[in-house]
This record gives structure tokens, sequence and C-alpha cells, in this order.
């Protein structure tokens, strides 16, 4: 179990098994921190989030978060410009994308590898189950949601993929899987 650290500008409680902020951490580094990490916790609230008006980036891996989660932030952050949700609970692509356009307007990163949305091939299988133009469609989705979008996951965003033969409100919830051999 890592211990609390900060300093001015950041605030990092990861594996801290927190659902919540507490009110005394919010009201303590709400008017300062830039650099959020609450990584490996349990988070189930995210309305504190608002507090933080100088918030830059936001590590929130490992916490097991959904759309409904995401939906107790009820005031955007147009500051926040980084967004880390790997390895959480994410499965509706298109209802993902309208909160996170909503409530992280001018976003910049954001990597969302390890959700069940994101078609990334990181169960470290020999073979990878997706096909290439799964991630394409994905990532074409998430640039065309989030204009000022310029990195996703691991690169560049790429605006250039049409796929109009998809179903945009099926996709996220059920991926093509394929095997190859």
């Amino acid at each position: 179990m890592q211990t609390f650290q900060h300093n001015d500008s950041q605030l990092i409680l990861v594996q801290q098994n927190l659902r919540s902020l507490p009110l005394e951490l919010v009201k303590r580094h709400a008017e300062h921190v830039e650099l959020l990490d609450l990584s490996y916790n349990c988070l189930k609230d995210l309305s504190w989030l608002a507090e933080f008006e100088q918030l830059r980036h936001l590590v929130l891996d490992n916490n097991r978060l959904h759309e409904a989660r995401l939906r107790t932030l009820t005031q955007p952050l147009p500051q926040l410009e980084v967004l880390m949700l790997n390895k959480n609970e994410f499965s509706d692509l298109p209802s993902t994308m309208r909160l996170i356009r909503r409530l992280f307007p001018n976003l910049q990163y954001l990597s969302l590898h390890g959700n069940p949305i994101c078609p990334d091939g990181l169960e470290l299988q020999p073979f990878s189950g997706y096909l290439r133009y799964d991630y394409e469609y994905y990532s074409n989705y998430i640039a065309q949601s989030l204009n000022k979008l310029k990195f996703l996951d691991h690169g560049l965003v790429q605006r250039t993929y049409q796929y109009e033969s998809f179903p945009i409100k099926s996709y996220g919830k059920q991926l093509i899987k394929t095997t190859s051999f």
C-alpha cells in the first residue's frame, strides 16, 4: 500500500481504498492541485471533482468505474487536459463519449486501455481476438466525438478512418471478435 503523497500541485492517493475523496482533503487541496492520481481505489462518487478548478491531469486507473459513476460528476471541468481511465468498466462507447465530451470539453489526452469499449488486445494473449479495424473504428469514433483530442491511448489521434457500415449504437456493447491462426 502506497502512502499519501502531495506537493503544491500534485496529490497522489494510490491504493487507499477510497470510495470518494474525503471533504477535508478536498478543502485543503482543491485550490492548487493540477495533477490528481487516485488509481487503484474503489471510487463510487466523483461529485467533489468540480472543486478542483486548477486540475489539468486526472488519473483514475483501476477503479471499477463505469458510465453511472462518471455521471456523479455534474459540473464540467473545462481546464482538464489529460484523463486516464485505464482498466475500468466502461462498456458503452456512445454513452461514455457523450459524458466525456460534456464533462471534459478541452481534453487533449485520453486513455481507455483495458476497458470493454477499447478493442486494444491488452489481454496479453498470444493472438488478439480483435481485428485491426475494430481499434480503428473505436479511435475514429472518439476522435469525431472529441475534436480537441490529440492523443488517444498510445498514439496520436487519427481522423481519417470511415466505417459507415458499423452500427454506432451497438458498438462498444459487443465487439466483433475473431480468432486468428
